[in-house]
């Protein structure tokens, strides 16, 4: 009996990930590509096109039989029409067609879904998440993301941003406007965040390593360069980082003295570069505002799966829905 295979698709506001994925969950095969939003949609769905043939030869080649596709992508998706609503980092493809679209390229039926959430979904069946029912999964990446699980079920909420805690206020000062411009999780311990005052540090020389690195131009800024810069004795830059990962952990604690999770499982891409020092000060954060019976209850671990669970957890729930 062949074994099956799916494809699993990670769509970020920076790279696209690819997966082809067997049965046991193995990454057969890889590819990722730029997403490229200024290049427009057109361009990037002909990418797109090309990584889903590539990996649908791949397949037919080691006789792997193919089962469907799941895609993740930030934002709100409709999830039976499979059609990106409204993304925040992909703007220029709010309204695709993604079921559609696989249809054409390699006449696969295909599951869509929200990118952090479909990460816990890994996160839970495949990674460091196992063995706990009620999780709540925060991802430091682009934007801070936020899924929970609860019952062993991903919260998908009324209209699927179930889990949003990038929203979440930090201090309430100045009502709406004011939340807006700077009291956000979001607006604090994103990347674009995060990013902006490194540079600005590094540009006033108080972080002498990272501006022999990056100079000016903040697109070099990434979470790699700010642990290089980190480790070669930027001083400011460490201790940037630790003030907001405290600062998001404070901001937490309401949410999981509200939830009561088993877990609370950290990833995102500055987890991954730098886990011990974001799990560390998360938990400094967040563990000074818990009400005491949940903060003994409460294991605080990073993400296994990296950058890949997304695009696992679509795999896994494409063979749950299609297989």
């Amino acid at each position: 009996m062949a074994k099956r295979s799916v494809l699993g698709f990670d769509i970020g506001g920076t790279k696209t990930l690819c997966l082809l994925v067997d049965d046991a969950y193995r990454i057969v095969h890889s590819i990722k590509f730029q997403t490229a939003p200024s290049e427009g949609k057109a361009a990037f769905v002909k990418r797109f096109d090309a990584a889903t043939r590539d990996l649908v030869t791949r397949a037919r080649k080691l006789k792997l039989e193919m089962v469907g596709a799941g895609v993740a992508v930030a934002g709100q998706i409709e999830f039976h029409k499979k059609i990106i609503k409204k993304t925040p980092n992909v703007v220029f493809l709010e309204g695709l067609n993604v079921a559609r679209t696989l249809q054409k390229s390699a006449h696969l039926d295909c599951v869509l879904g929200n990118d952090v959430q479909l990460a816990l979904y890994g996160e839970y069946h495949l990674g460091h998440a196992q063995g706990f029912d009620t999780v709540l999964g925060v991802f430091f990446g682009t934007g801070v993301g936020g899924a929970a699980l609860i019952g062993g079920r991903v919260f998908r909420g009324g209209t699927g941003l179930g889990g949003n805690v990038g929203a979440t206020l930090t201090h309430a000062i100045g009502g709406g406007g004011m939340a807006e411009s700077h009291g956000m999780l979001n607006n604090i311990a994103s990347k674009a965040a995060i990013v902006g005052a490194a540079l600005s540090m590094g540009v006033k020389q108080w972080a002498p390593h990272l501006y022999k690195e990056v100079g000016t131009d903040i697109s070099k800024v990434t979470w790699g360069a700010l642990a290089r810069a980190r480790k070669a004795g930027d001083q400011q830059i460490d201790d940037l980082l630790r003030a907001r990962m405290r600062t998001a952990g404070s901001t937490l604690a309401s949410i999981v003295n509200f939830l009561n999770p088993q877990l609370l499982l950290l990833g995102g891409g500055l987890t991954e570069e730098l886990p011990r020092l974001i799990v560390s000060e998360v938990e400094t954060g967040l563990r000074e505002f818990l009400v005491p019976e949940i903060a003994r209850a409460l294991k605080v671990k990073a993400a296994m799966l990296g950058n890949r669970a997304g695009a696992l957890g679509a795999a896994r729930l494409a063979f749950k829905k299609l297989g």
